[in-house]
C-alpha cells in the first residue's frame, strides 16, 4: 500500500517539532535499532527460553544474533543503555523479571542518566 500525501501530511502534523536534543524519545528508529533485544527480550514469555537464560544466557542471546554491543548492555544490565538501543520497557520488564532486577532500581537507573522514559 502507497502512503498517500494526505497520510503523510496527517502524520507530519502530529510529529513531535523541536524537541530537546538530549531527549531519549522512543521512535520508529530506535524502535527500529531494537528489533533484536525486542525479539529476545519478549522470548522470556516462555518457559523455555526463561531455562534457556538461567543455564546459558550466551547460549540465549546467541539465538537471537545480538550484536557484541547489545550482549554487553545485556550483561551488563544497562537498562538505560538497553533503552537507547531500542528495548521497549515492555519487554524490559520481561528481562528484569529474569535477572531479578526490581522495577524501582531500573527507574534508577534511568532517572540518575537523566533519560529514559520519564526523561
Amino acid at each position: 500500500m502507497e502512503l498517500t500525501q494526505e497520510y503523510l501530511a496527517r502524520l507530519d502534523a502530529v510529529q513531535p517539532k523541536e524537541l530537546p536534543g538530549d531527549l531519549d524519545l522512543f521512535d520508529e528508529a530506535t524502535a527500529t535499532r531494537g528489533i533484536r533485544l525486542n525479539k529476545a527480550a519478549y522470548s522470556l514469555k516462555d518457559e523455555h527460553q526463561r531455562d534457556l537464560f538461567a543455564k546459558d544466557e550466551e547460549a540465549w542471546m546467541a539465538q537471537f544474533g545480538l550484536t557484541d554491543e547489545e550482549q554487553d548492555l545485556v550483561r551488563g544490565r544497562d537498562w538505560i543503555g538497553l533503552w537507547r538501543s531500542g528495548m521497549s520497557i515492555y519487554v524490559m520488564v520481561k528481562l528484569s523479571g529474569v535477572t531479578d532486577t526490581p522495577l524501582p532500581e531500573i527507574g534508577k537507573q534511568m532517572k540518575e542518566s537523566g533519560g529514559g522514559a520519564n526523561g
